[in-house]
């Protein structure tokens, strides 16, 4: 009993290691912010419900958009883990791509990086940043073109459409912002998790059965 212990704090110590690290050096990082911005610690440690007092299910809608958003990400960079030879890198490029794309689309959302970051503290444009994250997502379908046509690409265009008029509702019809700009970002958000999902199930599968 005492050398299993023993041998797991061994095979664990790096990786829990690295983990401890990583969160202390973003509680360092959250301080200095704190006293530079002078800002409350709390602002950034306790949950809005509690440090406002408002009704917990307040932005409900976005959050679950944000959960999705999550499990995509974390889906796709798992799943990547599954390919290493041959075709299967550009399986595994094809994953770990969705899976960071999907991770900057979770931060801008989670974060408000378009509509507030950058234009009040980089001074830039909610459309100039609208059409950097366009070309990054151009430049991604190039890229995996001929695999994504072996997928179920018509989900994915669902949710790349959702996503696009969600886009239009934010930039044009400012007054109907809950019904379009919310409503089909959610829309979008969950068919992208949908195709992904999915993908990253038939791919593993596949690869199962060439396998045996």
């Amino acid at each position: 009993m005492t050398n299993k212990i023993l041998l797991q704090i061994r095979k664990v110590t790096p990786m829990i290691g690295l983990t401890y690290i990583i969160l202390f050096c973003l509680m360092f990082f959250v301080t200095i912010i704190a006293f530079y911005m002078n800002i409350s610690v709390d602002a950034f440690t306790r949950d809005p419900a509690a440090l406002f007092d408002f009704h917990p299910f307040l932005g409900l809608i976005s959050n679950i958009g944000i959960l999705f958003w999550c499990s995509t990400s974390a889906i796709c960079l798992f799943s990547a883990n599954f390919y290493e030879k041959g075709r299967q890198r550009i399986v595994k490029q094809f994953l770990i791509t969705s899976g960071l794309l999907t991770l900057l689309l979770l931060l801008d959302d989670l974060f408000m990086l378009h509509d507030e970051i950058f234009p009040m503290y980089f001074h830039g444009s909610e459309k100039i940043v609208y059409c950097v994250y366009i070309v990054l997502i151009l430049m991604y379908f190039l890229k995996f073109k001929t695999l994504i046509a072996e997928t179920e690409y018509f989900i994915l265009f669902m949710a790349c459409s959702f996503l696009g008029f969600s886009i239009i509702g934010d930039v044009f019809f400012t007054q109907l912002g809950i019904l379009v700009e919310d409503g089909s970002k959610l829309f979008g958000i969950v068919t992208w998790f949908i195709y992904f999902a999915r993908t990253c199930f038939f791919q593993i599968n596949s690869q199962k059965i060439t396998q045996g």
